[in-house]
């Protein structure tokens, strides 16, 4: 769904969600805050017969509520609530299991997307609202505005049907260490965390292919990083992977995209990243600086990489923060003209960039745009907490995709720490936003 830049700025509460994976072993696929706070409990299951009967007569089905993250232990407990309810046998095919999630364990969903296929279940994204008719036993009605995330799209593949209806939403991202990925970028692997992953996806591939879904599921949701938001797929593309089957799957021509990078032969302007690997203080000018370097994507491609400056603010209680970016795709029409909106937010607060410039490098056909803004105090020491925090920068252009970069506060607290004490030295003079100095 399509908004103005400054209109998901007001509903920012998305933009600013931190993939929680709340516990789970193994690499797990992360999850934007749900509007339902029941969405981040372990998965519960409950049986309602669908009604009212006067409205869906002899075809009513039997609705199994499954709301909630996946657990390693959710394939267990929904093998014993199939088994209380009696729903084998001649039961199964009236059944169909309404999904609303967040996503969980990689190898919890894949076993009971198994299990789903195994009975012989219909899958459905939705939420079971229990209904009572006066006088007469409760029901259940499908409410499906609802979401099924990361590896609950993975589920809904194992139903022998499956449906997504019109207000509802698939939403995929890659899988990833679930302790992890508050800054992915700053954290730090070994060997065997690689082997983890690559054998989760080996086991996502294998299972896609046993449920006879199409391999554009996986790629889809491989190329979204743990700091872009959740991708929602699109009507076309629930067909095309086969989790929808209200409607035939129409062919798609193939297209080849391949990785865009910057210009070669011109290392001697190329720019040396900050800091790959979180926040620190930095010396620019004379003037200190906390600054952090990270990658631009789009659905995983890179298009670019970006800088942020936090710097002594012109009055008390107030930090100057500088946005630069140099973007050189995406790879099938490269960088626009120029950048048309950057703006950040922190703690739910949207706060838009004053753009001070944004013009195409010839020799090099890359983008360099700069922007700023003046931040209270308060705002930026929430990224200087204890616990995960971050910012997230979203950027808007014409004829470009919309960015959208959530950026982690490893290091932040230390270095915020650092950089105060030396504004409460020596403040800035000046009531301008600096805008270049630091570079």
């Amino acid at each position: 769904m399509l908004r103005t830049f400054y209109g998901r700025l007001a509903l920012c509460t998305l933009a600013l969600a931190i993939c929680s994976i709340s516990g789970l072993t193994r690499s797990t696929t992360g999850a934007s805050k749900s509007e339902s706070a029941s969405n981040t409990l372990p998965m519960a299951f409950d049986l309602l017969p669908e009604g009212p009967t006067d409205a869906c007569g002899t075809n009513c089905r039997q609705l199994v509520s499954a709301s909630g993250m996946v657990t390693a232990e959710t394939p267990r407990q929904f093998l014993a609530f199939v088994r209380d309810n009696s729903l084998q046998g001649a039961r199964a095919a009236n059944v169909t299991v309404a999904l609303e999630s967040d996503g969980g364990s990689v190898l919890g969903a894949l076993e009971l997307g198994r299990a789903i296929r195994r009975f012989g279940f219909a899958t459905m994204v939705g939420h079971v609202a229990e209904r009572r008719s006066k006088p007469g036993p409760r029901y259940g009605e499908v409410v499906t505005q609802a979401d099924c995330q990361s590896m609950c799209g993975f589920v809904l593949l194992g139903g022998v049907q499956r449906q997504v209806p019109l207000d509802a939403r698939v939403l995929v991202h890659q899988i990833w260490l679930g302790d992890r990925r508050d800054d992915a970028v700053a954290a730090n692997y070994t060997a065997e965390d690689l082997v983890v992953v690559q054998r989760d996806i080996g086991s996502i591939i294998q299972y896609t292919l046993e449920m006879g879904g199409d391999m554009e599921l996986v790629a889809l949701s491989l190329k979204v990083p743990p700091w872009e938001p959740m991708r929602a797929l699109t009507r076309e593309e629930l067909r095309r992977t086969r989790l929808d089957g209200t409607e035939p799957v129409a062919q798609a021509a193939s297209t080849v995209k391949t990785v865009a990078g910057p210009a070669g032969g011109d290392d001697e302007t190329a720019r040396v990243p900050i800091n790959g690997r979180g926040w620190l203080t930095v010396n620019r000018s004379g003037h200190p600086a906390l600054a952090r370097t990270h990658p631009l994507t789009f659905e995983g491609e890179r298009i670019g990489d970006f800088d942020l400056y936090f710097t002594c603010g012109a009055a008390p209680d107030t930090f100057a923060l500088t946005y630069r970016e140099t973007r050189f795709g995406p790879a099938d029409h490269g960088p626009p003209r120029a950048i048309g909106q950057i703006g950040i937010v922190i703690d739910g607060q949207a706060q838009p960039l004053k753009i001070a410039s944004s013009e195409k490098k010839v020799r090099r056909s890359e983008l360099e745009s700069v922007a700023s803004a003046m931040l209270p105090a308060r705002l930026v020491r929430v990224l200087a907490s204890d616990g995960p925090a971050a910012l997230t920068v979203e950027t808007e252009s014409t004829g470009n995709p919309r960015t959208s970069i959530r950026v982690g506060n490893s290091g932040f607290g230390r270095a915020f720490r650092d950089l105060s004490l030396k504004c409460q030295g020596n403040p800035r003079s000046t009531g301008s936003v600096p805008v270049a100095y630091p570079y």
